[in-house]
């Protein structure tokens, strides 16, 4: 920290209630108590592993026992006759009060006594800087620092919310009187910081619809009959619900930024591949942007069955797919529908007339990634496809700039998915039940954490237990082998084996979490379950479930904590990807559901918004008025509003409308 703003920001992480000073006889379990008394007996026990350094003071009505471990040191500077004053968390033992690591200092009979209860914030510390040398450089700084504190409201908005004012709330978050007063403060600086964050997204979206021109697309009954026909069944309710909001956007003329929403398979390619039809008739491109090579490369084949006998030229760019010619036909427009991994993204990729972008997986992509391929296109139409549904907190929050359509339908012929979980001493009972279920002429995945013993943990891998399992439990199936280090003709082998039923039973890492498809595939067995993300275990479920037969998703592991055990409980009670997304989040908060932080977002000092949305959605209606009456805030009463949100997110606001 080198300036008052950022002390005044380093807020308590909680709060201590210290009693006034107290009689020994007075002192009161459990709670940070003061006595003082006569040093009346010392003690050193040397014994390993915790060598403790004792005293007993006596005050006259009564005697404490202190202890400080490793306190050699005391030996020389706490001996008997002195008095001191000590100050603890207080227990008892065999019926006399005790103090462990209590503070301590020497007084006597001129000292004053402590007639004051103290509410003492504790901050985050190190051990070369503690809580109590921050608090009193705090303390010492803060009535100046408070006064240099600007309001960025009006007192009608304060009022309405019943919010402190800003200097009000730095005084009392630092020096609180109790813990309602705490509480008030961190309420007024939490709306603070979700207002900027809401600030920042409403006027992204205003800059985007006002400033910006997408393609114009037209779309009538005879196209939209003529892409119908293209599929081999009717779209549910649901999908052409979701296919005619994205008409709209596509008609409109400014620029679409879509989520597209909806559980592991329920259809969602199909509604982007119409808006990549509507595109490609319009005579522009359409790219897919995916987080791995294996779910690129099955948007290829999909896309591939799909427009088998069209006109609709269709390239693949992965790292080793990438060739020369695909690069120029890509250029001169000749392929119409590009789909791709971070490959599709490098500077020596060009369109001809990119007109739509199509994001699978948004959390796994970074926003800057994702930034260039929009930026390809004179502002192309932008639509975010995630199976792992959106709560609602993200939605008011990092996904506030988008418009949301949600698939809330499955096509029909959907199996629902029966989950167990298994300790790893009843493994054997799912080996015996994929057999059964390969003598059936099904088939099944079996899922690893990751692809070759580390030697760093116990963690189970795809090399090792593929090989195990073929000379033991499943002896005699077919077994293949996938994960991301493989050759990707090699990957499209194994892949291709396993659709055609030339494969029993797939051991692989999580590069199959996303858009494979084999319907005839019943079983998923999760291997150390306790390793994956709730998100995760549910997309990776959804791998089976997708033909006429029920299917089966088994949970090994041997979880030992509670968040482990929340999870895979949820995973055996649930099937709706909504109710887990909420979950996870819960279990996970923000930063880890995307799997990294996003750039170009607001980090939060004190704001949580998993547990903050009655405050988010004021704070969104507030930022909406606010903007409506002052578009650029540029009027007096706001020009440390502006000040304050240019110096949080102003060079990311560009980033800001890219997702």
């Amino acid at each position: 920290m080198t300036t008052l703003g950022e002390l005044l920001d380093y807020f308590p992480r909680t709060y201590q209630f210290e009693s006034s000073e107290l009689a020994i006889d007075q002192l009161v379990a459990n709670q940070i108590q003061t006595a003082r008394g006569e040093v009346v007996a010392v003690d050193y026990i040397s014994s390993r592993p915790r060598p403790r350094f004792e005293a007993t003071l006596d005050d006259g009505t009564g005697r404490l026992s202190l202890a400080w471990f490793h306190g050699a040191y005391l030996r020389t500077r706490i001996v008997p006759g002195q008095q001191i004053r000590v100050r603890g968390k207080v227990s008892f033992f065999k019926g006399i009060p005790r103090l462990t690591q209590p503070k301590w200092e020497i007084v006597d009979e001129s000292t004053e006594k402590i007639e004051e209860s103290k509410f003492r914030p504790i901050y985050p510390a190190t051990l070369r800087l503690h809580s109590d040398v921050i608090a009193r450089v705090i303390d010492e700084q803060l009535d100046a620092a408070c006064e240099q504190i600007p309001e960025w409201f009006e007192s009608e908005l304060l009022k309405k919310r019943a919010l402190l004012r800003r200097r009000e709330a730095y005084r009392a978050i630092h020096r609180p009187r109790d813990w309602n007063d705490a509480l008030r403060a961190r309420r007024r600086i939490i709306y603070d910081e979700l207002m900027l964050m809401q600030l920042g997204l409403e006027i992204s979206r205003k800059l985007r619809d006002r400033d910006v021109k997408a393609p114009l697309l037209k779309l009538d009954k005879t196209l939209n009959d003529r892409i119908c026909r293209r599929f081999p069944f009717t779209l549910t309710r649901a999908q052409q619900t979701a296919a005619w909001d994205i008409a709209r956007d596509l008609i409109s003329g400014r620029p679409m930024n879509r989520l597209l929403q909806g559980d592991v398979g329920s259809g969602k390619t199909v509604v982007a591949l119409y808006a990549m039809l509507v595109a490609v008739a319009n005579r522009f491109q359409a790219a897919i942007l995916a987080p791995t090579e294996v779910l690129a490369e099955q948007h290829y084949f999909t896309l591939r069955n799909l427009l088998a006998d069209s006109k609709v030229n269709i390239g693949l760019f992965t790292g080793r797919s990438k060739r020369k010619r695909n690069v120029s036909q890509l250029a001169d427009g000749t392929i119409h529908i590009a789909i791709g991994t971070q490959a599709l993204i490098q500077e020596d990729v060009a369109f001809e007339n990119l007109g739509l972008v199509v994001v699978d997986e948004q959390h796994k992509l970074g926003v800057r990634q994702r930034a260039v391929l929009k930026g390809k296109g004179l502002s192309p139409h932008y639509l975010v496809m995630t199976a792992t549904p959106i709560p609602r907190t993200l939605a008011l929050s990092f996904f506030a700039d988008f418009d949301v359509t949600t698939i809330n339908e499955m096509p029909p012929g959907r199996q629902p998915i029966h989950t167990r979980w298994l300790r790893s001493d009843r493994a054997g009972e799912a080996y015996e039940f994929i057999r059964e279920e390969v003598g059936a002429g099904r088939q099944a995945y079996i899922v690893l954490p990751q692809i070759d013993d580390t030697g760093l943990d116990d963690a189970k891998s795809v090399v090792r237990e593929s090989d195990r399992l073929g000379k033991g439990p499943l002896s005699g199936l077919r077994l293949g082998v996938l994960h991301g280090q493989l050759p990707t003709d090699e990957k499209q082998q194994t892949m291709n084996q396993f659709r055609a039923g030339e494969i029993d039973v797939l051991i692989s890492t999580t590069v199959i979490e996303v858009g494979i498809d084999v319907a005839n595939a019943t079983v998923m067995l999760i291997d150390n379950a306790e390793r994956f993300g709730l998100s995760q275990l549910h997309q990776l479920r959804g791998r089976v479930g997708r033909g006429q037969h029920a299917s089966h998703c088994l949970l090994l592991s041997d979880a030992v904590t509670e968040i482990a055990e929340a999870r895979l409980t949820v995973m055996t009670e649930s099937n709706n990807g909504f109710e887990i997304a909420e979950m996870d989040l819960k279990l996970r908060g923000p930063g880890e559901f995307f799997g990294t932080r996003q750039h170009g977002l607001p980090e939060f000092k004190l704001a949580d918004i998993t547990s903050e949305l009655p405050l988010l959605q004021q704070a969104r209606e507030d930022a909406h008025a606010l903007l409506t009456d002052d578009p650029r805030l540029t009027k007096a009463a706001h020009a440390d509003l502006r000040k304050a949100l240019r110096a949080q997110i102003g060079d990311s606001l560009d980033l800001a409308q890219i997702g």
